[in-house]
């Protein structure tokens, strides 16, 4: 049953934010396919197009859809240029951030720690926020401490 949800939610997510054409979407896998291949990185590649390396799965309870976490995370550019760290533990709502962020719940648990390459289609799409261009390409390195 968890796998039938797992894969519902999954279907969900890429077809509730996927306004890209199918030529967009390879054009901004193949910027990550050689952004990893340049790095040497070990990542595994999702359905909904993020990539993921786990570093930690952790040994804590699984991450709820609606759950509170405390995090640790630094946000930044497939250039390097980071658009947003945090020092010290944040609270943020897990239902309310990016898709990928909430996709990578699957992956991991309570303590563990993940980089992931999120493409627009489950980053911020078309929007620009501070610092961050339409249409971008982030890189997230997270660790999550705890879930309320």
């Amino acid at each position: 049953m968890k796998k039938l949800i797992y894969f519902l939610l999954l279907a969900l997510l890429v077809t509730s934010c996927s306004t890209y054409s199918d030529e967009e979407l390879q054009a901004f896998d193949k910027k990550i396919a050689t952004y990893v291949k340049k790095h040497n990185l070990k990542m595994t590649k999702s359905d909904s197009g993020m990539y993921y390396q786990i570093h930690e799965k952790g040994s804590g309870d699984s991450i709820k859809a609606n759950a509170m976490i405390s995090t640790i995370y630094t946000g930044r550019l497939l250039n390097g240029k980071v658009f947003d760290q945090t020092k010290e533990p944040v609270e943020l709502q897990l239902n309310q951030l990016i898709m990928a962020w909430r996709e990578l719940a699957f992956y991991i648990r309570e303590g563990g720690k993940a980089t992931i390459i999120v493409p627009p289609q489950v980053g911020y799409g078309s929007r620009s926020m501070p610092d961050i261009p339409k249409n971008s390409i982030l890189i997230f390195d997270i660790e999550v401490l705890a879930t309320y």
